[in-house]
C-alpha cells in the first residue's frame, strides 16, 4: 500500500459511534461555489479552510475562520492541516480537466490524500461531497472518480456521509446561467440530444444545509444521500422553465451529440463567455438520467425542497447573481 493511500479500516482504531461535531470543522473547496454557501450555513461554527493561497482569500479570515494553504493533489501539503479538528467537509473536485488536473488526480486522488491526513489526524467525523450517478464506469471519468472518493471514505474507518447532489442551482453557479446565456444570446435555442435527459436540481443553500444536518445528527453517519429538488425535469423542460423565466420565446433545435462533440473540443481555447456550456465530460453524462427516487433533501433540511422556477430569479435582469 502505497504512502498516500488510506490504511485500512482494520488497521487504524475502531471509529466509534458518531456524535454532534462541537468542535473544528476542516473544510476543502470552502472558497468554492457549494463552499461559500456552506461557510453561510455553518455560520458561528470554527472553521478552518483548506485554501491553495491564503493571502489571495485572507478578507475570509475571522474569529471563527482559519486559512491553512495546501492542495489536496500534494500530500506533504497536508501535513498538520487538520490537527485538531474534529471533523473534515471535503468539497474539492474539478468539473472539466486540464493542465494536468484530471478527474482521478483531483477526485480520487485528492480524497484519498484527505483521508490519510484525516486519519493520522485523528478526525472522527467526515463528510464527503459526491455525485448522483456515481459509479465504476471507464466511459464516464468523473464518475468513476467520485465513485473511488467514496470508496476511499467508506474504507477509512471513520464515521462517515456522503451526499451525492443532483445538479446544484443558485447565485453565481455555471449550469444554469450557462442554460440562461444561450437561451439570452441565440435567436434559436440549442437542445443538445433528444432533451429527455432528466435532472432533479437542487438549491445550493439546501445542499449546504444538508451539511450541517450531518454534522448536528450522528444518525447520518454510514449513510449515503442522495439530494434533488422538489421535481425531475427533462433537459429540455429545464430551458422551457429558464426561458420562461426571462420572458423569452423563442424557437429551439435539437442538435445531436455527435454534432456537438467536435464543436465543444475546437472551442477549448475559446474564451468562456463564447465557448458551448457544456464540457466533453458532461456532454458525454446528457446521456445519463440526473434524478433519484429516494432524494433525502425534505428530510435532511426539514421541509420541502425548493423548485427550480421558483428559484431562479437571479437570472433576471439586475438581479443579485454573485456567489457568497
Amino acid at each position: 500500500m502505497s504512502a498516500s493511500a488510506p490504511a485500512p479500516a482494520s488497521s487504524i482504531a475502531a471509529a466509534g459511534k458518531a456524535a454532534p461535531v462541537t468542535g473544528r470543522v476542516f473544510v476543502t473547496g470552502g472558497t468554492g461555489y457549494v463552499g461559500g454557501n456552506l461557510r453561510r450555513a455553518l455560520g458561528g461554527r470554527p472553521l478552518r479552510l483548506l485554501v491553495r493561497d491564503p493571502d489571495r482569500v485572507a478578507h475570509l479570515r475571522s474569529a471563527d475562520v482559519e486559512l491553512v494553504g495546501g492542495d489536496v493533489t500534494d500530500p506533504a501539503s497536508l501535513r498538520g492541516a487538520m490537527d485538531g479538528c474534529e471533523a473534515v467537509i471535503h468539497l474539492v473536485a474539478i468539473i472539466a480537466e486540464g493542465g494536468g488536473a484530471t478527474f482521478d488526480r483531483v477526485i480520487r486522488g485528492g480524497t484519498e490524500h484527505v483521508v490519510v491526513e484525516a486519519q493520522r489526524a485523528g478526525v472522527r467525523r467526515f463528510v464527503q461531497m459526491s455525485a448522483l450517478g456515481a459509479k465504476d464506469d471507464p466511459r464516464f471519468p468523473y464518475m468513476r472518480a467520485k465513485w473511488g472518493a467514496e470508496q476511499a471514505v467508506q474504507g477509512a474507518g471513520i464515521p462517515w456521509t456522503i451526499f451525492r447532489p443532483s445538479v446544484i442551482f443558485g447565485p453565481g453557479d455555471e449550469f444554469i446561467n450557462a442554460l440562461a446565456g444561450l437561451v439570452r444570446t441565440f435567436p434559436v435555442i440549442p437542445v443538445v440530444g433528444d432533451g429527455k435527459t432528466k435532472f432533479m436540481p437542487v438549491a445550493v443553500g439546501e445542499v449546504a444545509e444538508a451539511f450541517r444536518r450531518a454534522l448536528d445528527d450522528p444518525e447520518t453517519a454510514g449513510q449515503t444521500y442522495d439530494l434533488g429538488g422538489a421535481k425531475v425535469y427533462g433537459y429540455e423542460e429545464m430551458l422551457d422553465v429558464i426561458a420562461a423565466k426571462l420572458g423569452k420565446k423563442k424557437p429551439k433545435v435539437h442538435v445531436p451529440v455527435a454534432l456537438m462533440m467536435p464543436v465543444v473540443k475546437l472551442s477549448k481555447p475559446l474564451p468562456k463567455a463564447i465557448r458551448p456550456p457544456v464540457t466533453e465530460e458532461q456532454l458525454k453524462m446528457l446521456a445519463l438520467d440526473n434524478s433519484s427516487p429516494r432524494s433525502a433533501t425534505a428530510r435532511m433540511i426539514g421541509r420541502p425542497p425548493q423548485r427550480l422556477e421558483d428559484g431562479i430569479d437571479y437570472i433576471l435582469p439586475g438581479a443579485d447573481n454573485r456567489r457568497p
